[in-house]
């Protein structure tokens, strides 16, 4: 076999797998080969046989293997693609990455809580009349089929012109008119007291309406044109927004509220509003300033959900029927407030329409309080969540009360 220069053997090596690498790298290939070739010259014939033509072409290529193995071992490059990063799966633990970006740096992709995912579903649900935990959508569900599916209920009860019916199991209630056509659902299921006011914001941006009952922090959110999800929040403002937790939401179609048979439009539920507080009635309630003490009424109604005294006036709360009731220290009623929904679909310009201009405006704690003197006893006292402002485009009624100052005169001075 012909004696090979250094050429002819780089060469040849071209017919190996392509591995990049600087030239003196490749010429140590070489002189690895050449020792190699030169000692089996030595200790063989000038000839070789068949079989020793193929020992040595194996030792040739076992030779140049093993050099650009070790080489390649030894951090230099090579032709082969990098690589890529690992990532994490959606779901499993740790932070989900994304690919590098034009600095070569890798950046982690934005952090999803189950709180903002759990809002997400509530709005894209609630957008298609649904809550979480159900499958009956409002309006278009009648109470017999969910009656007839799910059974009776836990508890049966009546206020603001519905009826509620619990499902204590199922964490929801369903409230429905005359017709039956559910018109409210309410869920409590255990998840959403994971989440807390700042979340909602965060989310949901600030809401359409603010009020404050019971204790309790309210956050309505006009989610379609004709849907609304009110956010029921443990406590008030004057604690931190973080410290405020939701306890339930409710699904709400406010048009289905109204009794269209009694009220053709909210002009005459006003009207009727102010003929009830004549009779120092309100919404709701078949009880009257003056004339009603509250220790028997208690007797019915059961005990409050909250209590509170100012200047000597002791308020009671019933949240389920939306209304407070105050009396002095006589136990007579002398203020009964309304939270009724029908009435917080109101605006500010439909109840000067259709009461006219109020005796008295007042602001107060960021609310608009206007006062009619329905007679010489009486005051209905309308107020509205915000202040009046060019910027503010439409006032909505928190509640209504149906006042009788004297009752409170004659406690404080007496």
């Amino acid at each position: 076999m012909p004696f090979k220069n250094d050429d002819q053997l780089l060469n040849e090596l071209k017919g190996l797998p392509d591995m990049k690498m600087k030239s003196d790298n490749k010429q140590k290939i070489v002189n690895a080969i050449r020792q190699d070739d030169s000692r089996r010259r030595v200790n063989a014939s000038s000839r070789f046989s068949a079989f020793g033509k193929g020992v040595a072409i194996c030792s040739v290529l076992v030779a140049a293997f093993w050099m650009g193995a070790t080489l390649v071992s030894n951090n230099q490059p090579s032709a082969m693609p990098p690589t890529p990063p690992q990532t994490t799966a959606p779901g499993a633990s740790g932070t989900l990455e994304t690919g590098a970006s034009n600095g070569g740096t890798s950046n982690p992709a934005p952090i999803v809580t189950q709180s903002e995912e759990l809002l997400a579903n509530i709005r894209k649900q609630a957008e298609k009349g649904l809550i979480i935990n159900s499958p009956y959508p409002i309006e278009k569900t009648v109470f017999d089929q969910v009656e007839k599916d799910l059974g009776n209920p836990d508890t049966k009860d009546n206020a603001n012109g519905l009826s509620y019916a619990t499902y204590k199991g199922k964490q929801v209630a369903f409230g429905y008119n005359k017709g039956m056509q559910i018109v409210d659902i309410r869920s409590t299921d255990p998840q959403l007291q994971k989440i807390t006011l700042s979340e909602v914001v965060k989310r949901w941006g600030q809401p359409n309406r603010v009020s404050e009952y019971a204790n309790q922090t309210i956050y309505t959110y006009d989610v379609t044109s004709k849907y609304q999800v009110k956010m029921i929040f443990q406590g008030t403002e004057n604690t931190s927004n973080n410290a405020l937790t939701l306890v339930r939401y409710n699904l709400y179609y406010p048009e289905g509220n109204k009794n269209l048979m009694l009220y053709g439009s909210n002009t005459d539920m006003l009207k009727d509003l102010r003929e009830l507080a004549k009779n120092g009635q309100t919404f709701g309630s078949s009880y009257r300033v003056e004339k009603d003490v509250f220790d028997e009424m208690e007797k019915v109604l059961g005990k409050p959900n909250n209590i509170s005294t100012i200047k000597g006036i002791t308020y009671n709360t019933y949240r389920d029927l939306g209304l407070v009731f105050a009396f002095n220290k006589g136990m007579q009623v002398v203020d009964i407030r309304s939270y009724d929904p029908r009435l917080q679909a109101i605006s500010l310009a439909e109840v000067n329409q259709a009461l006219g201009e109020p005796q008295s405006k007042t602001t107060l704690n960021g609310e608009t309080i206007y006062t009619y003197k329905v007679n010489d006893k009486y005051e209905l006292k309308i107020i509205f969540t915000g202040v009046i402002d060019k910027k503010k485009s439409t006032l909505y009624i928190d509640h209504v009360n149906i006042y009788y100052p004297r009752g409170t005169i004659n406690n404080m001075a007496g």
